[in-house]
């Protein structure tokens, strides 16, 4: 062999260790298509040119954030829980300051200056949230087991969940949880423990109900889920559109652009929360196989590099990430389909929303932090 080819095989191979090439094969992928998605759901809207562009922005952006994440040590990050518990909860709260939030779909989550709506602080806080139980799980060594370890990580827990529900965004507050358990699992927790979580879980569900604490719109979303004919034409309009979507799309679909539901306005958030619903009705079954085929890639991969990391830290840095992704996912395509409560949760890569996208791709960079971080490389 050539001294040129060596040199070639050696530039290949420590790429290969620095770069986890099938994760960014799957997240390039997703983005392609969250991109054709995407633009047939907002070409119907007068401003749906501004919306896509609005788009790519937070694409581009979220590279640059994916690079940054990357290059950056997440190890780095484990002594600086005190700071980073105080900036998730500024970020949380920041919406609640006057003059700086602006209400949305009945929660007060989104940063607007000037007219202009920049972000939504809970996309940047599930991944802080993300690194901060990291730090606090990895602190017990996998063994997690007496009452004052348990209540410990869920104080911490505690914190950015209750700050989200005073918005109130009751689907971002589920996701926190969800991240939290995953990790939980990973790091040790006895399965007693998940019993309990579950039991206490039932009783809050039927307090809830029972002192009327969710707002209407709530109360009416989780009534339709378990009455899905009850209110037709009012609560459950929305679920009973993205059925029909869904349902006529098919074998292969009615084409991109020709999915009557939406182009008729039928369909409601369809570029965000009903986005499946638009894929459903103009790929078909097909085109939401690919998808499903797209994010087991994504969950693959992620879990590959959750068990090659050299530390229990980057592990659940990256069960974090598959906890929310998986719920996200899992979520947004049960709601759809009136398998799930309607929680208003987007789908990941696909759905329109720039602040999400780019929460998205930063995760990407953390992800690929733990990769290259795997073996001291």
């Amino acid at each position: 062999m050539s001294r040129a080819s060596e040199r070639m095989t050696a530039r290949t191979s420590g790429l290969r260790k620095w770069a986890n090439l099938p994760l960014l094969l799957a997240v390039g992928l997703l983005l392609l298509y969250g991109a054709v998605i995407v633009h047939s759901a907002t070409s119907g809207f007068q401003s749906g040119a501004a919306m896509f562009q609005r788009q790519l922005l937070g694409a581009g952006l979220g590279l640059v954030a994916l690079c940054v994440m990357w290059l950056l040590d997440y190890r780095k990050f484990e002594g600086w829980l005190g700071a980073l518990v105080a900036l998730n909860a500024f970020l949380i709260v920041s919406p609640l300051i006057p003059g700086l939030g602006v209400e949305a779909k009945g929660a007060q989550a989104w940063l607007e200056i000037a007219g202009v709506r920049l972000f939504q602080p809970a996309e940047p806080a599930k991944l802080i949230t993300i690194v901060i139980m990291a730090i606090v799980i990895s602190q017990y060594k996998g063994v997690i087991e007496r009452p004052r370890d348990v209540l410990r990580i869920l104080a911490f827990l505690a914190l950015p969940f209750g700050l989200i529900l005073l918005q109130p965004d009751l689907g971002t507050g589920l996701v926190f949880i969800a991240i939290t358990m995953g990790m939980l699992v990973v790091g040790g927790l006895k399965p007693k423990w998940f019993v309990l979580f579950a039991v206490v879980g039932v009783i809050a569900v039927a307090g809830v109900f029972r002192f009327g604490l969710l707002q209407q719109y709530q109360e009416d979303r989780l009534l339709v889920f378990i009455q899905p004919d009850r209110d037709p034409r009012g609560a459950g309009y929305n679920l009973e559109q993205s059925k029909i979507a869904i349902g006529s799309g098919g074998l292969t679909g009615k084409g991109l652009g020709q999915g009557t539901q939406s182009n008729l306005n039928f369909l409601p958030e369809r570029h965000t929360d009903f986005i499946f619903s638009v894929l459903g009705e103009e790929l078909g079954f097909v085109g939401t196989v690919v998808l499903l085929g797209l994010y087991l890639a994504l969950l693959m991969v992620a879990l590959e590099i959750s068990t090659s990391s050299r530390d229990l830290y980057g592990s659940l840095v990256a069960v974090g990430l598959i906890s929310m992704w998986t719920f996200q996912i899992l979520q947004n395509m049960g709601m759809t389909m009136g398998l799930m409560p309607i929680t208003g949760i987007p789908l990941p890569f696909i759905s329109f929303g720039s602040s999400f996208m780019l929460a998205n791709l930063a995760g990407t960079g953390m992800l690929l932090s733990v990769w290259a971080r795997r073996s001291g490389v």
